[in-house]
């Protein structure tokens, strides 16, 4: 690794102690920002919040593995290299931690439950992996995948994209988002996340499971940062998948958020 200094427009986090707050915010601003320079491996890079991951990593000078099911669904940038293949397989992982000169330092996470449409409310694809409809069936999970083979490279962290709603942020959700979450097509992204957050943290690994509310487009924007369980996030929220971007980016630079689970809002 070696330690760079870089002005850029970026986020800075701003870490509170002031106990009477559950919430931590962060200024976007010019600055100049120091960086260690990393070997990262992004899986689910060709969706929209992966490709703006990728971009936010570049933009800071690590350098990226993306591992995806079509290469050509993602643009050539410096600094990026990009295997075929899918994380559903072991196989195809453990090529793409042989992709760089020296294994991840870390792995970013940004799969979603495959449906037939765009819309949250979709039917669940009928190609989705089985766990999300059978717990057991969990032999091709993909992060299992890549915590398998983190421990064979010796990588010690991940950082998963989760979602607001799952573990123990279930409850600060309003009666109508939990009932939409019960009984909607979007019991099963949640179920799915739930599993993922209980086999994460049964993981010899430094995780961190990003608990963002309802995504959004548009530009980065200031992030607020609640507990684990969500508490006083507000009925509606939403964040950016730009701003989700840049989180975990710095969420695999930094080590505030190890074995945590922040639920983020704009």
């Amino acid at each position: 690794m070696t330690i760079a200094l870089s002005p850029r427009s970026t986020s800075s986090f701003g870490f509170s102690s002031i106990a009477t707050t559950p919430v931590v915010s962060y200024n976007t601003h010019y600055t100049a920002h120091v960086y260690i320079e990393m070997q990262l491996l992004v899986l689910g890079g060709s969706g929209r919040t992966g490709q703006l991951i990728i971009e936010e990593a570049i933009s800071k000078g690590h350098n990226v593995v993306a591992l995806v099911r079509s290469p050509s669904s993602l643009a050539a940038w410096p600094g990026l290299t990009v295997t075929q293949g899918t994380p559903m397989k072991r196989e195809d992982i453990k090529r793409a931690f042989g992709a760089s000169s020296t294994p991840p330092d870390a792995v970013l996470v940004a799969l979603s439950l495959k449906r037939v449409s765009d819309s949250p409310f979709a039917a669940v694809s009928p190609d989705a992996p089985t766990r999300i409809t059978d717990r057991n069936v969990a032999v091709e999970d993909s992060v299992a995948n890549a915590i398998s083979v983190m421990k064979d490279f010796g990588t010690k962290r991940i950082t998963i994209m989760s979602q607001w709603g799952a573990g123990n942020s279930f409850n600060s959700m309003s009666f109508l988002f939990r009932a939409m979450f019960q009984h909607t097509n979007m019991k099963y992204g949640l179920a799915a996340h739930n599993a993922l957050d209980e086999e994460t943290r049964q993981a010899d690994v430094e995780f961190v499971l990003v608990r963002a509310c309802i995504l959004a487009d548009g530009e980065p924007a200031a992030v607020r940062i609640f507990p684990d369980d969500g508490k006083s996030i507000g009925f509606i929220p939403k964040i950016t998948r730009a701003s989700v971007a840049e989180f975990m980016v710095e969420a695999c630079e930094k080590g505030d958020f190890v074995g945590k689970s922040p639920v983020i809002s704009n």
